[in-house]
């Protein structure tokens, strides 16, 4: 009996320690509510270059931004009253043959860091799976490739592939974003 209680407890502490998983909170170590500044320099820090075409207050676009062992085209980081509340990573492949391999490559190291996400293969007629004819499916948005990662707080981490064949990985503050998207509502039905 005692040799099965130290068993049970054993395992206890050795699957606790297994099952820890990073919460979604931010991004690249910056916490999501950080003001432009505070990102500014943070991504500037991880290799990223503003891109001075783009100049709006509601976002910054950065080229060349260091994620782990991997180099996004792009970083679109959004702001509500001078919070980020979402971060946009494009990852284009070296060839677009790739875009598959890198997207699971992505997803893997992912659910290393924060557990399993909810893994989502739609294919809408006349594609269906193992046609070989993937590729071209994704790039008509016939098909949509989609992991998820849901916070218990409700904020969020996606990993999906677009039609223009570049692996996207998207990290979201749900209460700010709601509140970005009530923003903009508002602002639509006042325009009208």
């Amino acid at each position: 009996m005692k040799k099965t209680l130290l068993i049970a407890l054993l395992l206890i502490s050795f699957l606790g320690f297994s099952q820890t998983t990073k919460p979604i909170d931010g991004f690249l170590g910056i916490k999501f509510g950080s003001s432009r500044t505070v990102v500014l320099a943070a991504v500037r820090a991880k290799g990223g270059e503003i891109d001075k075409s783009y100049n709006d207050a509601d976002a910054l676009v950065f080229d060349n931004v260091n994620l782990g062992h991997r180099t996004a085209d792009v970083l679109i980081v959004k702001f509500i009253d001078n919070k980020s509340f979402d971060a946009e990573f494009d990852f284009k492949p070296e060839v677009e043959a790739k875009v598959i391999s890198d997207y699971d490559d992505l997803v893997t190291d992912l659910t290393e860091v924060y557990g399993k996400g909810q893994d989502t293969k739609n294919y809408t007629l006349p594609y269906k799976e193992g046609d070989g004819e993937t590729l071209l499916g994704l790039s008509a948005g016939k098909i949509d490739f989609n992991t998820l990662w849901l916070a218990d707080n409700k904020n969020a981490l996606e990993v999906s592939i677009s039609t223009d064949m570049q692996v996207e990985l998207t990290y979201q503050d749900s209460k700010l974003f709601d509140e970005a998207v009530a923003r903009q509502k508002s602002k639509d039905k006042a325009d009208y």
